[in-house]
């Protein structure tokens, strides 16, 4: 953690991320289950929804002080990834976009059968 992760304002996950809180994380379930969990995620907090894309696999969730692109990729018929992006709309993120993918993974760890963190680099 550096002085340029305080300052930024954009986190976002991926499969070779520096850290290892940010890699991508991978579920023992269906592209179905993981989106589900997603919605009761947001809807729980009382996050927008404001695009559902099965095509692409993407979900868009905004509020008043950010929002987030949640990628959700079916590897296998029994493996899934998820990927978010996050950016607020303050100069200066705190932490805050880490901590809110964080929250978001915390979650998804208890609802669903976590497998790993970036399994396929």
């Amino acid at each position: 953690m550096g002085i340029m992760d305080f300052i930024s304002n954009f986190s976002e996950t991926k499969e070779l991320h520096h850290l290892s809180e940010l890699k991508t994380r991978y579920y023992r379930t269906r592209y179905t289950k993981v989106k589900d969990m997603i919605i009761e995620y947001a809807n729980h907090n009382d996050y927008i929804i404001n695009n559902i894309d099965d095509i692409h696999g993407e979900i868009f969730v905004q509020t008043t002080k950010f929002h987030l692109i949640i990628s959700i990729i079916q590897v296998n018929p029994l493996e899934t990834a998820v990927d978010v992006k996050v950016q607020t709309y303050k100069i200066i993120g705190m932490y805050k976009p880490k901590n809110i993918i964080l929250s978001l993974y915390s979650f998804l760890d208890k609802k669903l059968d976590f497998k790993g963190v970036g399994l396929h680099p």
